[in-house]
């Protein structure tokens, strides 16, 4: 409830001699000279509110500087986390394509390695395939020159693996076939008496000396 003071005054003189930086005040501090003049004059409504900002201005007083100094902490860490994500994301950039070109790079290597060991294999395989075959041959020649005295059934014999050895699919049907007609040429030419035990019957499959040679060629290049 407002007081009565009749007509009692206070001479206020600041008021009309400095309205603009009154005017200031409100606008940057939220409160007016006139709540002022009503909260010293005893308005309760007026020093109620003050009493409120006063109160608040009070609590914010306490926690400023905590509260400053935390987000001074947030701020400036905030900027060098990012500074260092900034710092990762340039490295990446700088290095990523280096280091996927070496890796490219080192790929394409172990396959042109693995396929040239392939390589070699194979042509180890062949190589020795054929001298093996070679040997087979000149071996049953030698045996055969031992067991009949027909010379033309060996020369023939000898020219059917000759043959035979330029294409080794159809090696073992020549190397049969010769050594069939080295029989009949012994039985024509001894009848009776020919040793055909003594003729040997080749066999030039691959499959099993291949298997050997592959598996030592591996063993021995440690893959």
């Amino acid at each position: 409830m407002a007081r009565n003071y009749g007509s009692a005054k206070l001479k206020n003189h600041i008021s009309n001699n400095a309205p603009g930086t009154l005017g200031a005040m409100g606008k940057l501090f939220d409160v007016s000279a006139d709540d002022f003049n009503k909260a010293v004059l005893g308005d309760q409504t007026v020093i109620t509110s003050i009493a409120d900002m006063a109160r608040l201005s009070d609590t914010a007083k306490a926690n400023l500087p905590k509260a400053l100094e935390a987000y001074r902490k947030i701020i400036e860490t905030t900027g060098d986390v990012n500074q260092a994500y900034a710092e990762l994301v340039q490295l990446t950039q700088k290095h990523g394509t280096q280091t996927l070109k070496a890796i490219n790079s080192s790929k394409q290597g172990e396959l042109r390695f693995k396929n040239e060991m392939s390589e070699m294999q194979a042509e180890h395989v062949n190589a020795t395939t054929a001298e093996a075959t070679r040997h087979a041959q000149r071996s049953s020649l030698i045996q055969i020159a031992g067991a009949t005295a027909d010379l033309m059934a060996i020369a023939k014999y000898e020219a059917d693996l000759i043959r035979a050895s330029n294409k080794l699919p159809d090696a073992q049907d020549a190397a049969s076939r010769a050594y069939e007609t080295a029989v009949t040429g012994a039985l024509w030419a001894q009848g009776s008496e020919a040793k055909t035990d003594r003729i040997p019957k080749p066999n030039y499959s691959r499959t099993a000396g291949i298997s050997r040679v592959g598996q030592w060629f591996r063993n021995f290049m440690g893959i």
